[in-house]
């Protein structure tokens, strides 16, 4: 496997899209955590007590929420995607997160909150599998179409299962190790001055990092030895002159953090020098300043670094590199010892002369600094490159629907939120969603003999705040973004919702609902749409799914499945805007279709001889596929009576009936209410 085939999967996996999302959506909270950081350290220079105090309080409290906030966006997206309720999803997680947190003392010294970003992912992703087992069980079943009020009872008894079978599974583990002497650590033990030891130390502290676990933490007994160390050993070089130690506490700090753990400030300067993306450079231009006070959780949360299979390969081998470099260049005289202990927001250059007290020092950074831009380069180059045009990862979003059921996702070309090239698409779906709300309406079909009406079209519309309708041209938009799964599956839920109340009284109507390719394509589509209508009031035989010639041609051997699929259940499927693809004649002998729509198109041309012969065609076609053949966008006379003359018995069009809202269908009388 190459090592794009590896991104692409990796990046087409929605629980690894998940987790980026995520820590993308929290980033706000770093960015306002790091401030307050920095606010303090300045503020504790100028003898400001009262004002650091307050701001270092301040932002440990902000970055102690960081892992709750991850938890919340995470169960809430994943809740999205296997479409349980949010609320249950984020109940559970939480208070999974917060018992399991206490019962293996993963709890913050500085604010009593769990600190623990690993669990606050694990507890969200158990959380929602489990809810999604057990919510098909009758018992736990939540029904859609009914208030929370009337649901409470299967809410409660959903999460109080939950958390009672996962804290009583973590409970179990937790019994078991303690009932076990395994007679030593599972961290190793650490010479803090030892070349080896550092170089092991340096490594973990980059693995927990890209895990999104702080691995200055969970070593942080080792950091605490290595201080105490550090400053007895240049105590007695001042007292007694004693040799300085080559690694001490700021060694990892000045040469191997520069800009942050995994010497980010190099990746940083990468992507100003080399970037071709835009979206790249201007994350760079505005964590630039940050890098240089070595603060970089905006970098590994926004290129992002963390759970990158990418970027965690250099961002573990710079810092090791500069491990080697530092460590060599002082062991054979051409920069000395650091003398002294300095801050660690300290920039570089500063702080490699102010704590060697050489010219030497800073300049043994800057070769650091120019190792990593050149380790980095060549990984950052391959996203830099996929970026400026391929799909690597979808993102949540902001909620787009008034439907709670329904998440936005938007396309990405490349990693990084809201910076990317579908800038436009993504202002135009937010505008729709601040400035009105969109809404169903319904066209008849009718039968020309009856005359009454014996299916109905759902259609999408858009009201704005002036009550305006508008037909669905925003939908270029919502396929540019990736939406089209979820702006379908809105549709689908809300319009079975809709006719669940007239489902009884009208057993042989029929509900149509066009459904785009990349919807007909995802993975489960026919187990999601049995879901939705196994919850109403609808039987299958009540509903029709229109396709179009576009999906035939993107997956022939895929499409053929589903068709089968949902025709198992009772489901018709219709070959929607027939006449109008070149190869939709071919499709017909490939396909068993129970309804065949021909296109307006095709009716627009019969004031002319070539029209209607052309049209007499394609009905006859349809005829020999033995499919029911209905005409799209009938408004005269004229054409009704041609189309009659063939022998076709359903029409839908403006003739008869517009499209209109559900209330005035039952109004007019033209379904039993």
């Amino acid at each position: 496997m190459t090592l794009s085939q590896l991104l692409s999967n990796l990046s087409s996996n929605k629980y690894l899209v998940a987790v980026s999302n995520v820590f993308l959506m929290a980033l706000p909270i770093s960015l306002i955590s790091t401030f307050c950081d920095l606010t303090a350290i300045f503020s504790q220079k100028m003898g400001w007590n009262t004002l650091s105090i307050t701001t270092g309080y301040v932002g440990q409290m902000i970055a102690q929420m960081f892992p709750i906030l991850i938890n919340i966006y995470l169960s809430s997206y994943l809740a999205s995607i296997k479409r349980i309720p949010k609320s249950v999803a984020i109940a559970t997680s939480l208070v999974v997160f917060f018992l399991v947190s206490q019962q293996w003392n993963l709890i913050s010294v500085a604010v009593p909150l769990p600190n623990s970003f690993a669990l606050a992912l694990l507890s969200a992703y158990l959380s929602c599998h489990l809810i999604f087992k057990a919510q098909n069980l009758p018992i736990f079943r939540v029904d859609p179409f009914t208030s929370a009020i009337d649901n409470s009872g299967h809410i409660i008894s959903i999460c109080a299962v939950s958390i009672i079978i996962m804290v009583g599974v973590s409970t179990g583990i937790h019994y078991l190790i303690e009932s076990i002497d395994f007679h030593f650590s599972i961290l190793p033990e650490l010479n803090p001055l030892s070349f080896t030891d550092g170089l092991l130390y340096e490594f973990l502290r980059g693995v927990f990092w890209s895990f999104g676990i702080n691995g200055h933490n969970v070593l942080h007994m080792y950091k605490t030895e290595l201080y105490s160390l550090t400053t007895a050993n240049i105590a007695d070089w001042q007292n007694f002159g004693v040799d300085l130690n080559i690694v001490s506490t700021n060694f990892y700090d000045f040469f191997t953090g520069i800009g942050g753990s995994g010497n980010t400030l190099s990746l940083v300067l990468c992507i100003l020098l080399f970037a071709r993306s835009r979206n790249y450079r201007t994350l760079a231009k505005t964590v630039l300043i940050l890098s240089l006070f070595n603060i970089n959780e905006p970098i590994l949360f926004g290129i992002p670094v963390i759970f990158n299979p990418i970027m965690i390969i250099p961002f573990l081998l710079v810092p090791m590199v500069s491990f080697v470099v530092a460590y060599g260049a002082i062991a054979i005289g051409l920069v000395p010892p650091l003398s002294t202990v300095q801050s660690w927001i300290m920039p570089p250059l500063v702080s490699g002369y102010l704590g060697t007290g050489a010219i030497s020092g800073a300049l043994l950074q800057l070769i650091i600094i120019i190792i990593g831009i050149g380790l980095y380069y060549p990984f950052f180059k391959f996203m830099d490159k996929r970026s400026l045009g391929v799909d690597v990862t979808s993102i949540f979003n902001n909620r787009f629907f008034t439907s709670d059921e329904i998440e936005a996702k938007s396309k990405l070309t490349s990693f990084i939120p809201s910076l990317h090239k579908n800038l436009q698409a993504q202002r135009e779906v937010e505008k729709l969603q601040q400035e009105g709300e969109f809404i169903l309406y319904f066209q008849p079909q009718v039968d020309i003999h009856s005359k009454k009406v014996v299916a109905m079209e759902t259609l999408l519309r858009y009201r704005d705040s002036d009550g305006n309708i508008r037909p669905p041209t925003f939908l270029s938009s919502f396929t540019q973004l990736g939406l089209m799964p979820e702006l379908d599956f809105w549709v689908i839920e809300r319009s079975v919702q809709m006719m669940t109340p007239l489902a009884e009284k009208n057993p042989d109507f029929k509900l149509s609902i066009n459904v785009s390719p990349t919807t007909v394509l995802t993975k489960d589509f026919v187990f999601n749409f049995a879901k939705i209508v196994n919850k109403s009031a609808l039987d299958f035989h009540q509903l029709e799914v229109e396709i179009t010639e576009e999906l035939l041609v993107q997956d022939e051997n895929k499409t053929s499945e589903i068709i089968k699929e949902l025709q198992s259940l009772g489901v018709s499927v219709a070959l929607d805007d027939f006449g109008t693809g070149y190869s939709s004649l071919a499709y017909l002998s490939r396909f068993e279709f129970n309804k065949i729509k021909i296109d307006r198109s095709l009716v627009l041309n019969l004031n002319s001889i070539k029209g209607q012969e052309l049209f007499s065609v394609v009905v006859q076609l349809g005829k020999v596929a033995n499919a029911k053949i209905i005409v799209e966008g009938v408004e005269t006379d004229d054409e009704l009576h041609f189309i009659s003359l063939l022998g076709v018995r359903y029409v839908q069009g403006f003739y008869y009936y517009k499209p209109m809202p559900l209330e005035e269908i039952v109004a007019q009388k033209l379904i039993e209410a």
